[in-house]
């Protein structure tokens, strides 16, 4: 269906010319249309269904050619770009699993403990590499400590095992997999209300840590580039960092005791059964030269990002996030490890290029937006409803786009609400930044569904919760979810990004 009204739609409304709109707002309204539809069915796949743009505006005469496809090579795509290079070179050496086994180690063995270690490792790993391949991670060994931890109970479906995924950085074989698995013959798991906070800690800390970096999730990047093209604002690494951290690690406690207070994940660990994380960690060994040479890599690249603003924009004052991005992802090609590289091209494969076609889209249609008018339309639109305070519009989009990001692509959301909040902050005087960051804050905060995120239905596919489980204690956690990000954009946000 999807398919066939995704066209269907974009003829209607430009023969139709609705809403008295002109011929190029008319053009824009859709080819956006088009556009959501095939993004929100799937019909063909999402980073296919995000070049529609390069065909659609030029054809209406939106824009030409260049105008369509220059938003493609947006600097924010090739901040990620860098990063996602640097987080496939830290993936292939291990030294994620390390750094998130040092975190647990640390936590202690109580299941509140271990609930909140489980969410802190996933949360720092996610601000620096795929929340995909965080999960797919960190749910083998949840699955570990679970069976070491507790008795077994009720029947559940076998954990989903790295090796099982064919692309296991691609969402869509994620899901594959998981509808596969639903109608195998489950195995007796652990069923207790220790694993099913234990996984979905797994879940959402992925989601809440990809909040704290620029790199850590695709809506974060949307904000940056629509805000450099539109507003002339440039936000960095750092500046990012001021919001998103100090949100992601007050929600990240405020998600932890909530998960504790619902689900009392409490645990009687037997005697002389061993540590599973202390043993998993022996068997790593000492650090190899691939783990200390890409820990030094990451390292310069994260401190340069940092740094930027306060040690080298005095000095060098061309040097931009995506430069620092691009030359650590350079880098890693060149050091080399015991006669190889740290990274080889044929990883590449698993970049996630999708998403940088779908941050290309989204850059795309807000520059339709920008240049046929529309945004300033359905700016006005929404003044006309009456709502123009701060803390109403805060509240209104806040809860739109946490609910809606459930059922759509994160990126997708954030694509469609950037140039929306964009025009109604200037349309209502309220300083537009404070708008969209709440787009794209709650566009990431996606908890009640498995297919609302990757990490979601990787966690999903353990075997350890149901949809009903997820969908209750996700809302549950959407409600403080929603109240946090409109406290940071009302009362934090005006005052660091002034």
């Amino acid at each position: 269906m999807g398919l066939v009204l995704g066209p269907l739609l974009f003829t209607a409304l430009l023969v139709g010319s609705p809403f008295g709109l002109s011929p190029e707002e008319t053009a824009v309204f859709a080819g956006t249309t088009w556009v959501v539809i095939w993004w929100v069915t799937e019909a063909i796949p999402i980073p296919v269904t995000s070049l529609l743009p390069v065909v659609l505006f030029p054809l209406t005469g939106v824009m030409t050619v260049s105008g369509a496809t220059a938003p493609y090579a947006d600097p924010i795509v090739f901040l990620l770009l860098g990063g996602f290079l640097i987080a496939l070179a830290i993936e292939r050496w291990n030294l994620h699993h390390r750094l998130s086994l040092y975190i647990l180690t640390s936590v202690g063995t109580s299941g509140k403990a271990l609930i909140f270690g489980f969410m802190a490792a996933t949360a720092f790993l996610s601000m620096w590499i795929s929340n995909t391949a965080t999960a797919m991670m960190m749910v083998p060994i949840g699955a570990a400590v679970i069976v070491e931890l507790t008795a077994v109970g009720g029947r559940r479906k076998p954990p989903l095992d790295r090796e099982d995924i064919e692309e296991p950085n691609d969402p869509l074989s994620v899901d594959g997999e998981l509808f596969h698995r639903l109608d195998e013959e489950p195995d007796e798991l652990p069923n207790t209300s220790f694993g099913l906070a234990l996984m979905l800690s797994i879940a959402y800390g992925a989601s809440i840590g990809g909040a704290a970096t620029l790199i850590g999730s695709p809506p974060n990047a949307v904000l940056a580039g629509v805000a450099e093209s539109n507003l002339g604002l440039d936000i960095g690494f750092l500046e990012w960092m001021l919001v998103g951290f100090p949100l992601s690690v007050v929600f990240l406690f405020i998600t932890w005791a909530l998960l504790v207070l619902v689900l009392d994940p409490t645990v009687e660990k037997q005697p002389g059964r061993a540590d599973v994380i202390d043993r998993q960690l022996e068997e790593l060994g000492p650090m190899t030269t691939g783990e200390r040479r890409v820990l030094v890599v990451f390292g310069l690249v994260a401190s340069a990002w940092i740094l930027r603003p306060f040690v080298i924009e005095p000095l060098l004052p061309t040097v931009t996030d995506a430069m620092i991005a691009i030359a650590g992802a350079i880098l890693v090609f060149l050091v080399p490890v015991d006669g190889d590289r740290l990274l080889d091209w044929e990883y590449t494969t698993r970049v996630p290029w999708g998403v940088l076609l779908l941050l290309g889209a989204g850059f795309s249609i807000a520059r339709g937006f920008q240049v046929s008018g529309l945004d300033s339309v359905i700016a006005d639109a929404i003044v006309d409803l009456g709502i123009t305070e701060l803390m109403g519009l805060v509240f209104l989009i806040t809860t739109v786009v946490c609910f809606l990001t459930n059922v759509t692509s994160n990126t997708a959301t954030a694509s469609l609400f950037m140039p929306i909040t964009l025009s109604i902050g200037l349309a209502t005087g309220i300083a537009p930044l404070t708008l969209m960051a709440s787009a794209a804050f709650a566009a990431s905060f996606a908890f009640m569904l498995p297919v609302a995120t990757a990490p979601n239905a990787i966690v999903f596919a353990s075997g350890y919760l149901t949809i009903p489980e997820m969908a209750k204690v996700g809302l549950i956690i959407t409600v403080p979810a929603i109240l946090v990000i409109a406290a940071f954009a009302i009362w934090w946000i005006p005052i660091v990004w002034a």
